[in-house]
């Protein structure tokens, strides 16, 4: 039976343009003022910064002429969630479920970071994520965490929620403390247009993908194919249910093709020298009608 296909990525019409969101100054437990952040963010050519200092809105911010400036928070005190796009801290700091509805009807973004943090691996249990509501995805890779206890990357983690049912987009992002941590990993969005209603835009709706180094050029499904073109990755793996090799190959580009009649989702997972990684969102599919 043919199948049906939804992708987060448009076919014409856009601009990958790269951005972080978790970005911590002065103003919280970082070692750069608010402008000179954004400013070094400005310098690698990043086009969106959200500032996300603990439990304090640092907003506005001075930036150089070309980043968009989205106000966000992470609160924390417990549920370390990053809060995108609001312009009033949450007042729930404990209960991780309250806050994603305090952010929600502040008009944010909820994104549970850093999953695999701490000694445990268990910063946020997997049952807990399951039963939570209201947020855009986790992050699948922070780059603090790189130095602490832990592990960086939660592909993990992202596999089981969308194996369970739970449509949660995947976030590569710096966590900056120290200058030293800018550009360890970052988002490549779809922007339709070049402002903060167009980021905040293609962060709802998964129209970017996750990186430390790979750069991808096209994603899309044609006639039945799931299509990747990277510039520079080596290996594409389509990684399917509960975490399956679905296919693999070498070189810069790949395409895949469900069998018919199948039902599930495939992401990619781009592989390019030394650690330079990238990962698309999602692609679900199952019979048509």
């Amino acid at each position: 039976m043919p199948l049906s296909f939804q992708s987060p990525y448009l076919a014409a019409g856009y601009t990958w343009r790269r951005g972080n969101l978790h970005t911590h100054t002065t103003q919280s437990d970082g070692t750069l003022s608010p402008a000179d952040t954004a400013a070094a963010y400005g310098r690698l050519g990043y086009a969106f910064l959200c500032i996300s200092d603990h439990d304090t809105l640092t907003w506005p911010v001075e930036a150089p002429q070309g980043l968009i400036m989205i106000p966000g928070v992470e609160v924390g005190g417990g549920p370390h969630i990053l809060a995108v796009g609001v312009e009033t801290v949450p007042s729930h700091r404990r209960s991780r479920q309250q806050a994603l509805d305090e952010i929600a009807q502040l008009g944010g973004i909820g994104i549970l970071n850093h999953p695999n943090w701490e000694a445990d691996y268990n910063h946020f249990p997997q049952k807990e994520m399951e039963s939570l509501t209201g947020y855009a995805g986790i992050e699948i890779y922070n780059g603090v965490v790189e130095y602490l206890e832990g592990e960086a990357l939660a592909m993990d983690r992202w596999d089981q929620l969308l194996s369970s049912g739970i449509p949660a987009w995947g976030f590569a992002h710096d966590d900056t403390h120290h200058e030293r941590l800018i550009g360890h990993g970052w988002l490549m969005a779809q922007l339709t247009e070049e402002s903060r209603d167009g980021v905040m835009d293609a962060l709802r709706n998964g129209r970017f993908y996750a990186s430390t180094g790979v750069d991808i050029v096209r994603v899309s499904v044609e006639g039945g194919t799931i299509v990747v073109d990277t510039s520079n990755g080596e290996h594409i793996r389509y990684i399917g249910p509960h975490g399956r090799l679905l296919h693999k190959s070498d070189g810069p580009s790949a395409v895949y093709r469900p069998r018919d009649g199948a039902v599930g989702y495939a992401r990619i997972d781009c592989y390019g020298r030394g650690a330079a990684r990238a990962w698309t969102q999602p692609i679900f599919f199952a019979p048509e009608g």
